[in-house]
C-alpha cells in the first residue's frame, strides 16, 4: 500500500506532521506499522491515538483528474496491523446517533488509473482506524459538505490536492460506553487542512477549517446549543494548539489567516481579532489571501436575527420569512440595513411594507417577508445582518449571523428559532 505521498504536489514537499511532546506519548507504536507509527492505505496514511483508540489524523492525496464514482462498500474492517484493542469497532456506532465518520473521505480517495483501482482505493477507506465518532447530523451535513468542496475545488492548478483531517477533544468531552465495553471520548470538533498549488500564483496555497460538533465541549461560551455544527476557517497554528500536531512551516506560512497580532494587516484587511476564526458555511465565505474581512458590530449593537421560516408550508419562495428583534434599550433605525444568505444579492430591509423608514423600538421585532432575492435552503445555511455602510465602506458592519442545519429545518411549517441567544455585551 503506497500511502500518503509527501511529494504529491508539484514542486512542493509536504511531510507528515510531527508530534508535540505531550502528543508523542499518545501515539500508537506497533512493529507492523511503517516506522512503527504509520498505517498506510491506498492514497492515504493514518496515525492512531492509543489512549483514545481512534485516529490522530489521516493524510490524503487527491487527484481530481482520476476520481471515479464507485459503489460504496457496506462493511467495515479492523486493521490487524494496529490491533483490535486500539480501534473502536461497531459496538460504539450501533443503536446510537454516532456515525463512523471517514477522516480520509471515501469519495475523495476513490481515484486511480482505472475504475477497478479507484474502487479498491474507495474500499480501503472502510477501516475502523480511519473512522471517528461523528454525530449523524454532522456527518451527513456539515462534514460531507466540506468534503464535497475539497473534492470539487477549482482553485488548484492541476487537480492535485493534499488534505489532513483529524478529531479534536475538548476540556469537557462527551463520552459513550456501550454495554460491556470501555468508555471512550467523543470528539467535540474536527479539523481539515487543504493544500494545493494555486492556479493564479503557481505557489502553495492552504485553507484550514475547524468544524464544531459540540461547541460547549470546546469551551466556546459564545453559544448555548449542545451541538453547534458551525464551521470556521482558522489558522494552522490554532489547529496545532488544539491537537498537538506540528505541521511543516510551508503549510503554516501559506495560510491566509493570521494567528498572532499584526497591526499592519489588521488595518489593511479589516481583521477584528487574533487569532482569526471566521465562520464559513458556503464556499463564498472562505477567505483567500488579501481578501478584506467583514467589519464586525456583533458585540456593539444588540439587534439579532430572532427566527426564520426556512421550510414553510405551501409556496417556499413566497412564505419564507426572517424575524429581526431589537434587544437594546434604544430605538434602532434600520435605514439601509441588509440581510444576506452569503450567496445572493443582499436584501435591503430599511423600509416597512408601507414604504416608511423602519425604526425598531426597544424590545420590538419585525418580520421580513417576502425575502427575495434571498433563499433559505432546507438543507442548512447561514443568514447575516449588516448595518448601513459608513462613508467609504462597501458594506456595513456585520451585526449578527446565525447558522441552521438541515435537521433544524426538517419540520415543515415550524420556524427555526435563534432568539434564545442572550446579548453579548458585558458592560
Amino acid at each position: 500500500m503506497s500511502g500518503y505521498d509527501e511529494n504529491f504536489l508539484d514542486g512542493v514537499r509536504l511531510p507528515l506532521p510531527t508530534f508535540s511532546p505531550w502528543l508523542d506519548g499518545l501515539v500508537l507504536r506497533q512493529p507492523e506499522l511503517e516506522n512503527g507509527v504509520y498505517a498506510k492505505y491506498i492514497n492515504y496514511t493514518v496515525v492512531t491515538n492509543r489512549s483514545k483508540r481512534a485516529p490522530i489524523f489521516a493524510a490524503l492525496n487527491i487527484d481530481q483528474n482520476q476520481i471515479k464514482k464507485t459503489k460504496r462498500k457496506s462493511n467495515w474492517l479492523i486493521d490487524r496491523r494496529i490491533s483490535a484493542e486500539f480501534q473502536l469497532n461497531n459496538h460504539y456506532y450501533r443503536n446510537n446517533p454516532w456515525d463512523r465518520g471517514h477522516l480520509a473521505g471515501r469519495a475523495s480517495a476513490s481515484w486511480g488509473n482505472t475504475k477497478a483501482q479507484a474502487k479498491k482505493a474507495s474500499d480501503d477507506t472502510f477501516y475502523y482506524s480511519n473512522a471517528s465518532l461523528q454525530h449523524e447530523n454532522f456527518n451527513k451535513d456539515e462534514w460531507v459538505a466540506l468534503e464535497d468542496w475539497v473534492r470539487k475545488l477549482k482553485l488548484d492548478k492541476d487537480g492535485r490536492l493534499t488534505s489532513f483531517s483529524g478529531p479534536i477533544y475538548g476540556n469537557f468531552s462527551r463520552t459513550i460506553t456501550p454495554e460491556g465495553r470501555e468508555l471512550t471520548m467523543v470528539p467535540c470538533a474536527f479539523f481539515k487542512i487543504v493544500c494545493f498549488i494555486n492556479q493564479q500564483t503557481n505557489k502553495l496555497d492552504v485553507r484550514a477549517f475547524l468544524m464544531l460538533q459540540d461547541q460547549d465541549a470546546l469551551a466556546d461560551r459564545s453559544g448555548r446549543r449542545l451541538f453547534n455544527y458551525q464551521n470556521y476557517q482558522v489558522t494552522v497554528a490554532e489547529i496545532e494548539k488544539l491537537t498537538g500536531l506540528q505541521f511543516d512551516d510551508e503549510i503554516y506560512q501559506r495560510n491566509p489567516l493570521f494567528f498572532h497580532e499584526n497591526p499592519a494587516e489588521r488595518a489593511r484587511l479589516n481583521i477584528s481579532h487574533f487569532p482569526e476564526r471566521i465562520e464559513v458555511d458556503s464556499s463564498e465565505e472562505i477567505v483567500d489571501a488579501d481578501r478584506p474581512r467583514d467589519f464586525f458590530g456583533d458585540d456593539d449593537v444588540d439587534v439579532y436575527i430572532a427566527a426564520a421560516m426556512v421550510n414553510p408550508e405551501g409556496n417556499e419562495r413566497e412564505n419564507e420569512w426572517i424575524s429581526v428583534i431589537n434587544l437594546s434599550g434604544e430605538a434602532v433605525d434600520l435605514d439601509a440595513w441588509t440581510l444576506s444568505d452569503t450567496k445572493r444579492k443582499p436584501l435591503d430591509i430599511g423600509k416597512g411594507p408601507d414604504g416608511q423608514q423602519l425604526v425598531l423600538s426597544p424590545g420590538e421585532a419585525v418580520s421580513i417577508k417576502p425575502i427575495k432575492p434571498l433563499m433559505l435552503k432546507n438543507t442548512g445555511g447561514s443568514i447575516a445582518l449588516y448595518a448601513k455602510p459608513e462613508p467609504g465602506e462597501a458594506k456595513g458592519k456585520r451585526i449578527d449571523r446565525v447558522h441552521y442545519t438541515g435537521e433544524d429545518a426538517k419540520q415543515e411549517g415550524v420556524p427555526v428559532v435563534f432568539g434564545f441567544r442572550i446579548p453579548r455585551k458585558t458592560n
